[in-house]
């Protein structure tokens, strides 16, 4: 369809100003290397799982928190995480439309089995003190792990 030229005086987009937008705050991605290399530096800790799922499917530090292995499905096809829960300070911060199943690739698959039978051996270690929360990253006595603490062991990665 060819346009007449008269066609652009009536288009309305000619009678509005074009907005200027505003600086925001600089970015905090990691570059491609930077993110292979906070991979690699995390392999053999505790937060190795924690760092891949984040890395590789964009999931939240909050999310990831509260992820419980109810949630996890190694075994179906797709191998999937159920994202539908979040702590923050105020509470569940989920609704309905912001949940979400984010289907995994190999590599978080391989990472959290092995996060799993590591979590066996802690649980065991603990004993009693072991508080069973189901809780996919948890502290050291299987309760939630806080988001100080997660912060001070990603610095610890990072360092």
């Amino acid at each position: 369809m060819i346009l007449g030229a008269s066609w652009g005086l009536r288009s309305v987009v000619f009678l509005c100003e074009i907005p200027k937008g505003k600086g925001g705050r600089p970015s905090k991605s990691l570059t491609l290397d930077q993110a292979e290399a906070v991979l690699k530096a995390s392999e053999g800790t505790a937060l190795h799982a924690y760092v891949v799922l984040s890395l590789l499917l964009g999931a939240r530090t909050e999310e990831l928190r509260a992820l419980t292995w109810f949630d996890v499905n190694v075994d179906s096809a797709p191998p999937s995480i159920m994202v539908w829960r979040s702590v923050r300070e105020g509470g569940d911060t989920k609704t309905k439309k912001s949940r979400r199943t984010l289907a995994m690739p190999k590599r978080c698959v391989d990472v959290l089995k092995l996060h799993r039978e590591r979590q066996a051996i802690a649980k065991k270690a603990a004993g009693d003190r072991w508080r069973d929360n189901d809780l996919v990253f948890a502290c050291k006595a299987g309760t939630e792990l806080d988001s100080h603490n997660a912060r001070r062991s990603f610095r610890a990665v990072l360092k």
